[in-house]
């Protein structure tokens, strides 16, 4: 596959499953994508989801909330070879930065070289809360995810780290092993404000913005992220630029017609101009559903526009079979020969 074109798929680890053990769905999904070419695995770091998204995915959301992710990729890494692993994204504000440099330190021993950590500064206030984690303001939610990022790096590629910041400290930290990975293991920032935008180009290789976004708002914020680059003196082609989708890929039109609108439908709820849900809902309007074919034209669209590497959703798990099979049957081969 080009360097400039990869693809990788997000796991559907919350949703009512089509069998009694959801081990054995994502076993399949993992092991037939690591097999069919797929690049990574992602899973979204959240204790909770909205309502909208557990039911949208056939759940109940007092029941099927989402499996935590560093312990999933670890999973995901012993039954592969080749695919890089990664979240989507960790709220860099629930974890003390030294307990998750030290598991992403580890798993990248032990996926050989194969961790991307996704960051973000958080977005669901429910999930935070509801448990006893504080949740903070914006500006403050961006100043600790700042401060997490410099102590993660450090504890990643020093060998005594030093580091006094507002909120977090270390004296003399030794944190071994080392990734694999050198410098460091990739950090993708998901969102798409301006402070993500510049957090990206400050410390990060990658960016993920939000699931579906239309078109014109892609390229847009596309050229919004190469201006930051520039003006910071960054090649804007050092960062990888993703394109994050629903996907529901089928044999027919039709059938593919009926599942995305169902789960559009769903997920959008009825507060779907206010909903954290609505870029699970726009899945109707932008997300790669249909034939193959009709995939790969959604996909080529983004290409044209900036993407470089596609994150596509297999939601809901229902679906997830048949959209990864037609994934490394058709759709991986076609950009492979492109």
């Amino acid at each position: 596959m080009p360097e400039d074109v990869r693809i990788g798929i997000r796991l559907p680890v919350y949703g009512m499953f089509p069998t009694d053990k959801p081990f054995d769905l994502i076993h399949d999904l993992v092991v037939t994508a690591d097999r069919g070419g797929v690049d990574s695995v992602w899973v979204v770091d959240h204790f909770l989801m909205p309502d909208e998204s557990i039911r949208a995915a056939g759940g109940e959301p007092a029941r099927n909330a989402p499996l935590e992710a560093w312990t999933t990729l670890t999973a995901v890494a012993s039954w592969t070879k080749n695919v890089k692993v990664g979240t989507e994204v960790t709220p860099m504000i629930r974890h003390h930065p030294s307990i998750l440099a030290k598991i992403t330190s580890t798993l990248d021993t032990l996926s050989q070289g194969r961790v991307i950590l996704g960051a973000g500064a958080g977005w669901f206030p429910a999930e935070f809360t509801s448990f006893g984690l504080p949740w903070y303001r914006i500006g403050n939610r961006f100043e600790r995810m700042h401060e997490a990022v410099e102590v993660v790096k450090k504890l990643w590629t020093e060998d005594a780290a030093d580091y006094e910041g507002r909120y977090y400290r270390l004296k003399g930290a030794r944190l071994f092993p080392k990734p694999i990975q050198k410098p460091h293991p990739p950090i993708w920032f998901g969102g798409e404000s301006d402070r993500i935008l510049r957090a990206v180009v400050k410390y990060g290789d990658g960016w993920i913005p939000a699931n579906n976004t239309a078109p014109e708002k892609y390229k847009a914020l596309v050229e919004r992220l190469k201006a930051f680059a520039s003006e910071s003196g960054r090649g804007p082609s050092s960062i990888t630029i993703t394109g994050p989708f629903t996907a529901q890929i089928a044999r027919s039109y039709e059938e593919a017609r009926r599942s995305v609108e169902e789960y559009g439908s769903k997920a959008a709820g009825e507060r779907m101009s206010t909903s954290w849900n609505i870029a699970f809902s726009a899945s109707r309007l932008y997300g790669v559903w249909g034939t193959p074919e009709q995939c790969i034209e959604r996909m080529e669209k983004y290409v044209r526009l900036g993407a470089k590497h596609f994150i596509l959703d297999l939601l809901p798990p229902t679906t997830s079979r048949t959209s990864v099979e037609l994934l490394c049957e058709e759709i991986v081969p076609h950009f492979r020969r492109r």
